[in-house]
């Protein structure tokens, strides 16, 4: 009796341990998946984080230079304040605008230096094609219509 005793005594335990660490294993699993899920998530949000930046900047500079060219450079008289102005566009088109809005703008500053006959609307047609399809807005065909009062 002693001995079968010792032996359901030994069983006991036995199951007992097993059970703990079962629930051991389980706690530690549940763990390290809510850590590694976690660390995954972190991750993805952190780079949509970075591309909305980049892409929020982007627009900013982009809206920036197509305000100054179309409101205070584009069919107006040239004075050394606009052509500051256009400066810095162009090399603002050049940092933050597409592969052809680059193109376009050192053309732009090749013609405008070379002092040859230049246009803006190309480089504004672009600017206004890249950014209301960046805002998700249906696109435009055609030049912009200017409204120009005497200065």
């Amino acid at each position: 009796m002693g001995a079968v005793r010792r032996r359901s005594t030994l069983t006991f335990v036995y199951c007992f341990m097993n059970t703990d660490l079962l629930e051991l294993v389980k706690v530690v699993v549940t763990v390290i998946i809510a850590v590694v899920g976690w660390r995954i998530g972190h991750y993805y949000n952190s780079q949509r984080d970075k591309h909305n930046k980049r892409r929020e900047i982007r627009l900013e500079h982009l809206i920036n230079a197509y305000r100054i060219l179309t409101n205070e450079i584009s069919h107006r008289k040239q004075t050394k304040e606009r052509e500051q102005k256009l400066e810095a566009i162009i090399s603002e088109i050049q940092l933050f605008g597409s592969v052809e809005q680059a193109q376009i703008a050192k053309q732009l500053a090749r013609d405008i230096a070379a002092k040859k006959d230049y246009e803006y609307d190309t480089l504004i047609n672009s600017l206004r094609s890249d950014l209301r399809k960046q805002l998700d807005v249906p696109h435009i065909e055609g030049n912009v219509t200017w409204l120009r009062f005497e200065e």
